[in-house]
């Protein structure tokens, strides 16, 4: 039918625009995050990239569902508003005709909301560790940028420098180590990195500066002048990547025992599932008419997306204490939203109101 065919082109639309806007919104974050990370010193600048854009795959699974939600009420609401429903009803074209366009684009956003949450989410989690793991092996200088001060892992070296070449030349370092119990303070025109062939550790060579030892005042302060000056860096042990419960794939989960696994396997089912139950709301929701605006149900939309994740978290949380049974997982949250969502789609296919008169529920 061309409605079915014009819904699909709308729908779609509309919800590519809406997920490639949270994208944008979680990669700035994403990015702020990282940033304020690397310049403290715990990754390097090499893995920054590499972090955000595992990051960002890591959340495709929510962002499918809250995308294709938010699509189908925008193509729905447009409709009202231009009394396209309207015609749709005078020609004998209900909700109910409707909901079948509907449930099979949901369909085809389930199967890659399953794909995302069973196989790209856990592997994104196992690629954000490992990446973790090799940036926090990396040396201290690896993190530096340039007109900042960087502090070390431990706390005890602060080191800055104007200007950082790709090749580990610096200008202008200052160089604060407090480890030792005695407060030391270089000042150098310029510096490299250089890497020990033996050992494989890394150093800074200083040249042309002043070394500041001890408190200002005390007998045993010294300030001394040196053509080359090294300090050797911090040696970080080899990390192994951690095993989470978020990164095992599918098969490794299902053979794993414990309740967290229990857990893990039903907040993972419950993506692709949510899907079906949120198109639900958005086509309820969707009811407006010109005089209200063109967002004047989404914030009751978005208040539906909240209420819906929290309980799910909620759930999940249960679950994990023991306090749910694990036959019953979170099917119990799907099943009062799925009621709720059936209950109020009846009543929009009447033309009844969302929700009956207060006089009615009280008897009055």
């Amino acid at each position: 039918m061309i409605i079915y065919r014009t819904f699909y082109r709308e729908a779609i639309q509309a919800s590519t625009g809406i997920i490639a806007a949270l994208l944008v919104v979680l990669l700035l974050f994403g990015l702020t995050a990282t940033l304020g990370r690397t310049v403290r010193g715990d990754y390097a600048q090499s893995v920054i990239l590499q972090l955000i854009g595992w990051q960002t795959l890591r959340r495709v699974d929510l962002l499918l569902p809250l995308g294709f939600y938010l699509g189908v009420l925008l193509t729905f609401s447009r409709w009202y508003r231009d009394s396209e429903m309207a015609v749709l009803a005078a020609c004998g074209v209900g909700l109910g005709q409707l909901l079948r366009p509907v449930m099979i684009l949901a369909a085809l956003v389930g199967v890659l909301v399953t794909g995302a949450a069973f196989v790209l989410t856990p592997y994104t989690a196992r690629a954000i560790e490992a990446v973790k793991a090799e940036g926090s092996q990396r040396p201290e200088l690896a993190g530096i940028v340039p007109g900042a001060f960087t502090e070390s892992a431990g706390g005890g070296r602060i080191l800055y420098a104007e200007r950082v070449d790709e090749d580990g030349a610096m200008e202008r370092v200052f160089l604060s180590n407090a480890s030792g119990g005695r407060p030391r303070v270089i000042l150098a025109q310029a510096g490299r990195s250089v890497v020990d062939e033996k050992t494989g550790r890394r150093r800074v060579v200083l040249q042309d500066g002043w070394a500041y030892e001890g408190v200002p005042g005390n007998a045993d302060y010294r300030v001394a002048h040196f053509e080359r000056y090294s300090v050797w860096l911090d040696h970080k042990p080899v990390v192994v990547p951690p095993e989470t419960i978020q990164g095992l794939s599918t098969t490794a989960l299902l053979a794993t025992p414990g309740i967290d696994a229990v857990a893990e396997w039903h907040w993972r089912l419950a993506k692709p599932v949510h899907v079906f139950i949120l198109v639900l709301f958005a086509v309820v929701l969707a009811h407006t008419d010109a005089r209200r605006g063109r967002l004047a149900n989404l914030f009751g939309a978005i208040l539906v997306y909240f209420i819906y994740s929290n309980l799910l978290g909620l759930g999940q949380t249960l679950l994990k204490k023991g306090q749910v049974p694990s036959a019953l997982g979170l099917w119990w949250i799907h099943g009062l939203m799925l009621v709720l969502a059936l209950y109020l789609f009846y009543r929009r296919a009447n033309n009844r109101p969302l929700l009956p008169p207060l006089r009615t529920v009280w008897g009055r």
